[in-house]
């Protein structure tokens, strides 16, 4: 049989921690699209020499190939902080069951203890 030994204090530091460190994704992720942008904005076109750039701009295969890269990671990133989240609450939850485990086998322990003694107690022990 396997033993638990949950401190429930430590378990609510390091939910906090983590909420704290999960809370940062939309910042991250606002400077990751921003810098596949800058990337893709800096990384060459392909325009012939003595034409003229397009008003909407013109990408290079690079750009190209960053923009695939970021659509293509785009359900890796909204998985991060959905998954983070999801941990948070099962940690938490699992706490608050074990938490109201050992007040219930306390509350047994008590009321087992606490009733009338049986007519083989008041005996006392064999001999």
């Amino acid at each position: 049989m396997s033993t638990w030994d949950i401190k429930p204090a430590g378990v609510r530091g390091v939910l906090n921690k983590t909420a704290e460190a999960g809370s940062k994704f939309e910042e991250e992720f606002t400077s990751y699209s921003d810098g596949v942008v800058g990337a893709a904005t800096w990384a060459g076109t392909m325009v012939l020499g003595g034409t003229e750039l397009p008003k909407e701009g013109a990408f290079g295969p690079v750009a190209q190939a960053l923009l695939e890269f970021q659509q293509r990671t785009e359900n890796d990133l909204k998985f991060l902080p959905v998954r983070t989240g999801k941990s948070i609450t099962g940690a938490r939850l699992a706490t608050e069951e074990y938490i109201k485990g050992d007040l219930q086998m306390a509350k047994n322990k008590q009321e087992e203890y606490s009733k009338a003694p049986t007519a083989e107690e008041l005996k006392g022990p064999k001999k």
